[in-house]
Formats: structure tokens, C-alpha cells, sequence
């Protein structure tokens, strides 16, 4: 299976936030959009519906304890060459 970031995933990544019982939002001014996902004390903010599945993910996977430490940050900047 090969899956990409694009428009045709956007509709699956919904029904499968709504299926873990977020409610989706989006809200738009002008030509930006900013789509939500509410769930019991979580909120999830992003710029498209794949975002939000990440950042669900993310909370979901590692809780309260979502951010990576200060070594974590270090070594995986160093890894991928971005630091």
C-alpha cells in the first residue's frame, strides 16, 4: 500500500477522526482554512484534516507527555540532518 498527502485522503482521515469520536470543524477566513477536532478535554488544531490525524495520533500515543525531550529534539534534528 502506498498512501500520499493529498486531497483524495482528506475525506478518510475525517470519518476516521469522527469514528474515535472527535467532532470536526473547520473554519475559514478569506482563502485560509483552520480545521479543529474537539474530543472530551483534547482540541486539536491544524491546517487540513491530515494534520489533525497526526496530532490525534500524537495525543492519543503519548498523552499529556506529548513533547519530546531536550536530547530527543537533539538527536533526531542530528539524524535527519536538519540541525
Amino acid at each position: 500500500m502506498k498512501l500520499a498527502s493529498a486531497g483524495n485522503v482528506e475525506v478518510p482521515a475525517i470519518l476516521l477522526l469522527e469514528d474515535r469520536g472527535y467532532v470536526v470543524n473547520v473554519e475559514r477566513a478569506g482563502k485560509s482554512e483552520t480545521w479543529i477536532a474537539l474530543r472530551d478535554d483534547t482540541e486539536l488544531v491544524g491546517e487540513d484534516p491530515i494534520v489533525l490525524l497526526g496530532l490525534a495520533y500524537l495525543a492519543e500515543a503519548r498523552g499529556t507527555h506529548w513533547a519530546a525531550t531536550d536530547e530527543q529534539i537533539d538527536s533526531t534534528l542530528t539524524r535527519f540532518g536538519i540541525a
